[in-house]
C-alpha cells in the first residue's frame, strides 16, 4: 500500500518494546510467539503480515489498529485495560469482541485483523462490487 512508512513503524515498535523493558528481540519473541526473523524484518523497516502486527500491538499495550496508524503518520493508541464492547460500531468486531472464552490478546488480534482486511477491501473497492 502506497504511503506506509514500514521505518517509521520500526522506529516506534522498537522504541516501545525497550521501554518495556524488552532489551533484544529475543526476549520479545519468546513474549509474543513471533520468531525472531519476522521481528527482526519488522524492527528493520520491511513488511510484515497483519496478524504480526495484531501480536505485535498487544504484546506493547497497543489498541487494535494502531500499528496501521503508524504506518500513515499517526500514532499509536494506548489499549485501555477496561474496554467495553459497546465501543464497537461494526457489529462483527463487537461479536468478536463479546464471544466467551476467547483470551483478550487473540480478540484483540482478530479485531486487528478485520480492521486490516476491511481497509484492504475498502482501498481496492471490493466492498462496493460486493454490495453492487
Amino acid at each position: 500500500m502506497a504511503g506506509e512508512d514500514w521505518r517509521r513503524l520500526a522506529d516506534y515498535v522498537v522504541a516501545r518494546r525497550v521501554e518495556l523493558r524488552m532489551k533484544d528481540r529475543r526476549t520479545f519473541a519468546e513474549a509474543t510467539g513471533v520468531t525472531e526473523r519476522t521481528l527482526g524484518k519488522l524492527e528493520n523497516g520491511q513488511r510484515v503480515s497483519p496478524s504480526t502486527l495484531g501480536v505485535v500491538e498487544n504484546h506493547l499495550g497497543w489498541a487494535p489498529g494502531s500499528c496501521r496508524r503508524i504506518l500513515a503518520g499517526g500514532e499509536p493508541s494506548a489499549r485501555s485495560a477496561g474496554q467495553s464492547h459497546d465501543e464497537y460500531e461494526d457489529p462483527t468486531l463487537r461479536h468478536i469482541a463479546s464471544t466467551p472464552g476467547l483470551p483478550p490478546d487473540v480478540v484483540r488480534g482478530l479485531i486487528a485483523l478485520a480492521r486490516t482486511w476491511r481497509q484492504g477491501e475498502e482501498s481496492t473497492g471490493q466492498t462496493a462490487q460486493r454490495r453492487a
